[in-house]
């Protein structure tokens, strides 16, 4: 497990050590320590109501965020339970309030709460600081209409297509007064959220809607690590102080029901490799942690966790807004998007897009070419590309004809979010199994048009052999010969239940019998659907 020292707020550790991270939100523009943190169109006298702990809590989530990109995973591979995939921080950080934060039951929030969204290991010694900046001095006090406005809501807006529609949802139909905070990681992001919301600003009354653009990200460097699975916390961070600046107790964070119980694209993947960023229980430990340190109640809720992506983009429909679609930015790979100008296609967030955008018969409202890679036609490259979309097609083969109780007992991962919802174990459990029964009919009904578009014979010849439908259709789709890292692991049971020594691993994924040259991955695939 790789260990990382991180001193933060001017704190000196040894610079000699290659585990040792100096960063520092007060640290002078220009320096290689410098952490970038800008709070957008807020004014003063709202900002002058902030309590210390707010401010520390906004510089630890900043620390931690920015650490986490700059700490490489050992590897994708889940060797040892992935042991080398998950990282040990041990962060030093001078706050305003020692005598909250030295509390073992915040302490105990915090790491819990960290330990479980990016399952990696954290340790936190906090000490009194000395030249603490007090917030204001990151607010930037550009927007007179702060004073004015009185929200209903307090929404994370990403620019993506669920956070959108969870916006148009309560500005157009629920008539809403709404305050909307961004992280803007990147120009590109900034300008896409920035026009989103300039779009509806044009569509609802300007008063009702108050915009918090931030700014958070560590000086000039290249990131190491692009998993970002602290994210969440930081945005999470940046709404509860615009929320407690207006008075609120609470705040939005709009994601379909696939993504938050996020069950694995494939029973293989391990640990911190399927995301847990607005799962049920990060939203719960979430809102445990900030209610402790405001001494007061707090909720941080997903009003669309029963609703499929298909179910989310049908609300841009339904409120008059299809047009907006084409504007959001879903891929994970921005760096890459950036250059292209367009999504990649093949990331499980492009995937899901496409086929709840054509679920929701929104085709029209987004060119195909939006995509690097075309969803039917486009050639994958071999490896990660190839085993994303073949595993995501399986599943939701898999999840449409399912039983309810083959379902709980395919995915016990289902049980870690029963905890953290209301109502009873019974009702939830079906509300889970309905809902991805439900995703997968989707996709399969997107993949059957996709077929009946493309059945005539010299189409069909004409398909790339790495292309969904080629996979789907080909008996004898030759595919590259390609063992998917972590298909090639044992199982997690294996891995607990016997020596890694004595494992003797198969080829999963993309094996090819050179006597038939038939893809496995086709055949696969075929079988499901049939």
């Amino acid at each position: 497990m790789c260990e990382r020292f991180v001193f933060c707020g001017g704190l000196r550790g040894d610079r000699n050590r290659p585990d040792a991270l100096h960063i520092d939100a007060n640290a002078p523009p220009g320096s290689p320590s410098r952490v970038n943190l800008h709070i957008g169109d807020l004014s003063r006298p709202l900002a002058d109501n902030i309590p210390d702990v707010l401010a520390d809590m906004l510089e630890v989530a900043a620390y931690v965020y920015c650490a986490d990109q700059f700490t490489k995973r050992g590897t994708s591979q889940m060797t040892d339970m992935g042991a080398e995939w998950r990282r040990n921080f041990r962060f030093k950080i001078p706050v305003r309030r020692p005598d909250i934060w030295s509390k073992g039951e915040i302490r105990d929030a915090l790491t819990e709460m960290l330990g479980f969204l990016s399952e990696d290991e954290f340790d936190f010694e906090f000490v009194q600081g000395v030249t603490s900046v007090p917030l204001q001095s990151y607010l930037g006090f550009s927007d007179p209409a702060a004073q004015a406005i009185s929200p209903d809501e307090v929404i994370l807006f990403s620019g993506g297509l669920d956070s959108l529609a969870g916006a148009v949802d309560a500005l157009m139909g629920g008539q809403k007064r709404v305050a909307l905070v961004s992280h803007q990681g990147s120009k590109m992001i900034a300008a896409k959220q920035n026009t989103l919301v300039a779009a509806l600003r044009e569509r609802t009354n300007p008063a009702s809607l108050f915009y918090v653009p931030v700014t958070i990200n560590k000086g000039q460097e290249e990131a190491t690590e692009f998993t970002q699975r602290s994210r969440s916390l930081m945005f999470a961070t940046l709404g509860l102080i615009v929320a407690r600046m207006f008075g609120r107790y609470d705040l939005s964070f709009y994601e379909n029901g696939i993504v938050s119980i996020n069950l694995p694209i494939a029973e293989h993947v391990l640990g911190a490799r399927a995301s847990r960023t607005t799962h049920p229980r990060v939203f719960r430990d979430c809102s445990q942690l900030f209610s402790l340190l405001l001494s007061d109640k707090f909720t941080v809720h997903n009003p669309y966790l029963w609703k499929t992506k298909s179910e989310v983009v049908r609300v841009l429909a339904d409120r008059q807004c299809p047009d907006l679609v084409a504007g959001t930015l879903s891929c994970t790979r921005v760096r890459e998007a950036t250059k292209r100008k367009r999504h990649c296609g093949v990331c499980s967030q492009c995937i899901d897009r496409r086929f709840a955008i054509l679920a929701a018969g929104m085709a029209a409202h987004e060119p195909a070419d939006n995509y690097a890679v075309d969803l039917f036609t486009g050639a994958h490259d071999p490896g990660f590309a190839l085993t994303m979309i073949e595993s995501y097609v399986i599943r939701a083969q898999k999840l449409a004809t399912m039983s309810e109780q083959a379902f709980v007992a395919t995915y016990g991962q289902v049980f870690r979010a029963l905890p953290y919802l209301p109502g009873s174990a019974d009702q939830n459990i079906r509300r889970i199994w309905d809902l991805h029964r439900r995703h997968g009919q989707e996709v399969i009904s997107v993949v059957d048009g996709g077929l009946k578009n493309n059945a005539g014979v010299t189409q069909a010849l004409e398909l790339p052999t790495s292309s969904l439908l080629a996979m789907i259709v080909s008996p004898v789709a030759k595919q590259p010969d390609y063992v998917d890292p972590v298909e090639a692991e044992p199982t997690a049971a294996a891995q607990a239940a016997a020596d890694p020594r004595d494992f003797t691993v198969e080829p999963l994924a993309f094996a090819v019998d050179p006597s038939t040259r038939k893809s496995q991955a086709g055949d696969r695939i075929r079988r499901e659907h049939i």
